[in-house]
């Protein structure tokens, strides 16, 4: 049995899950959403996030990105480390994408905001 906390809505259950017989048994969700957490907990746990890019010859040194789509735990620090030892050239636009695929876990890396280039 693992015990955890729903973070689909402001709710915040406590719930239980156990698996038994192929089946997953959630108790502790007030609402639909909780079990389909809980599920997707114990078979594939997604997330999404966010981390900064260093960008070069910008009006600003960093820039943040974010993955496109929720992604397996398991790519989280991969996926970040491969970010934070990357250097983009400015002008980065905002909605550009800056990789695609990034280590194979079907995840884009977005600029979150426009970064301008700086005349030098």
């Amino acid at each position: 049995m693992k015990e955890l906390t729903c973070i689909r809505c402001p709710m915040g259950c406590v719930m239980s899950i156990e698996e038994k017989d192929g089946q997953f048994i959630v108790t502790g969700n007030t609402c639909p959403r909780g079990r389909e957490y809980a599920v997707s907990e114990m078979t594939n746990p997604v997330r999404t996030f966010s981390v900064a890019v260093r960008v070069k010859g910008g009006d600003r040194g960093a820039v943040a990105v974010r993955v496109d789509g929720a992604v397996n735990k398991k790519y989280i620090l991969p996926v970040a480390d491969f970010a934070r030892h990357m250097t983009l050239t400015a002008p980065v636009k905002e909605g550009q994408i800056i990789a695609e695929n990034v280590l194979g876990s079907g995840a884009n890396l977005i600029a979150t905001a426009a970064v301008n280039g700086v005349e030098r």
